[in-house]
């Protein structure tokens, strides 16, 4: 009886320790809203299932999820049926591109009776059980400061927090991560500027809000890099198409490739 009580706690530790060594489920985050974090996201898993990885992306914006209308696609199955019992969490994902799974958000849903926590934790018990048919998981949150949001972004491997490079987005990145430190502590945590006119812009908005999370609250943030504003972003968002499959050739998808190596390095 020892003996297997010895084995089944080894292989918890061994559980534990893959899912900690693995690094593959990053979270999205942003202060406020309207900094393309959900373009960001969407294109980002599309240029990684480009470079040969199996990718699942989950629409986690629990009351204005709004990937599937982006992608002008629609689903039965939505994340909220996993939280009803009306489906298993395996049975979720819809191929939507060669090697780019998505799981649907449900928008407008305020009456989930659970508590959050509670919901959160299961919910990433069974993310992590699927874990191993992909080679990148990634999670779109809601913008902001909720609780739920937070606790959400703690139980991720790796955290990006999406900024522009107007004032009032950096200190809202800045109030989103001061309240995340404050609540779960310290934790590594990567920037990317988007909507930028040049890289010059994106860094100084970059090193603003380094600036000050160093000093206040002794986090030193990573830069991952910045995305070009570009009236063919807004284009393909009001015609519900891909960007990087309208203009692969862009300097934003290399510069989406550029962030995506990065990231791979943390991953390792």
């Amino acid at each position: 009886m020892i003996g297997q009580a010895q084995r089944l706690s080894d292989l918890v530790k061994n559980q534990k320790k893959k899912y900690e060594d693995s690094k593959k489920i990053l979270a999205v985050a942003s202060g406020k809203g309207g900094t393309g974090k959900s373009f960001f996201i969407i294109n980002y898993a599309y240029q990684l299932s480009q470079m040969g990885k199996r990718v699942l992306l989950i629409d986690l914006d629990s009351n204005l999820s709004n990937i599937d209308v982006m992608l002008n696609l629609s689903s039965e199955k939505t994340i909220d049926d996993f939280f009803q019992s009306r489906v298993l969490f395996n049975e979720l994902p819809i191929e939507v591109r060669p090697r780019f799974d998505l799981i649907f958000g449900d928008s407008g849903k305020l009456n989930h009776s659970e508590n959050r926590r509670e919901m959160v934790d299961y919910l990433f018990t069974n993310i992590r059980n699927i874990s191993d048919n992909y080679d990148n998981i990634l999670i779109d949150t809601g913008a902001g400061i909720q609780a739920e949001t937070l606790h959400l972004l703690s139980k991720a491997d790796l955290i990006t927090l999406i900024i522009n490079p107007d004032p009032t987005s950096v200190m809202d990145g800045y109030a989103l991560t001061k309240l995340f430190i404050n609540e779960f502590g310290l934790r590594e945590i990567s920037v990317v500027v988007n909507k930028c006119e040049d890289s010059d812009e994106g860094k100084l908005s970059f090193d603003n809000l380094n600036r000050a999370s160093t000093h206040f609250l002794k986090a030193n943030l990573k830069y991952l890099g910045f995305l070009n504003y570009h009236h063919n972003v807004y284009k393909t968002i009001k015609e519900q198409t891909l960007f990087s499959e309208e203009y692969p050739d862009s300097e934003i998808c290399d510069q989406l490739k550029e962030v995506a190596n990065k990231l791979s390095l943390q991953q390792n």
